[in-house]
């Protein structure tokens, strides 16, 4: 009898070890195959961050090149520190400047579930605050901006089309438009003001943008 237990509880042993040995090698081996998909995913996030890396060195450059010309504008700069045309300061004073950075390849592995492989908790914040927290500093100033920006150019319809229409004028110099453009704005006090509040909202879109390249630059060193 105690021969016939012992044959019993050794087979129930060999099989309990056998199924957890199974178990194991089963949950290792998808912890191996979880760590490739991880490292893919990582490859292709770094893939979408270069070519965003690219987008915000260009719209940094377009933001601040815009911010000057308006900051000499408002000075009423007699010798402007930067080289710009009329076209250039029409663009500063009556348009703005947007920013859509890539995010396919985010949006791709967000909803086909392939960001569940990421397994630092530091990385995925780091993953929240760059696609949707520091984003929203440049969203919203540029928004504020649009606003401002349709008042300037409806402004300049009503009171300076010339300023509008000087755009097309082949007689007048570059220089000369720029210094009529700098003229009416230096007789016009709502003019004035109007350009003040668009250059502070293009000031703080642009620190917006240099919040998010830090929040960028601290997801690629975390994916690296």
């Amino acid at each position: 009898m105690k021969k016939l237990t012992f044959k019993y509880l050794l087979e129930f042993v060999v099989i309990v070890l056998g199924i957890s040995v199974s178990f194991w090698f089963d949950k290792y081996q998808n912890r191996i195959e979880d760590a490739k998909k991880e490292r893919v995913v990582f490859s292709d996030l770094n893939t979408e961050l270069r070519i965003i890396s690219s987008m915000i060195e260009n719209r940094r450059a377009a933001f601040l090149f815009d911010i000057q010309i308006i900051n000499s504008l408002i000075q009423n700069s007699t010798k402007d520190s930067i080289q710009y045309n009329y076209d250039d300061l029409l663009t500063a004073v009556t348009d703005w400047r947007g920013f859509t950075p890539s995010e396919e390849i985010y949006t791709s592995l967000k909803y086909d579930g392939g960001l569940k492989f990421i397994t630092s908790i530091e990385i995925k914040a780091a993953i929240e605050a760059f696609y949707h927290g520091t984003k929203a500093g440049i969203l919203a100033n540029m928004e504020d901006e649009v606003m401002v920006q349709r008042e300037i150019l409806k402004y300049l319809q009503y009171n300076h089309p010339q300023m509008l229409l000087m755009e097309n004028d082949i007689i007048k110099s570059e220089a000369e438009k720029i210094a009529l453009f700098k003229s009416v704005l230096n007789n016009d006090p709502t003019l004035q003001s109007l350009l003040i509040s668009k250059l502070r909202f293009m000031g703080n879109k642009n620190k917006g943008m240099q919040n998010y390249k830090r929040s960028h630059e601290n997801l690629v060193r975390l994916l690296n």
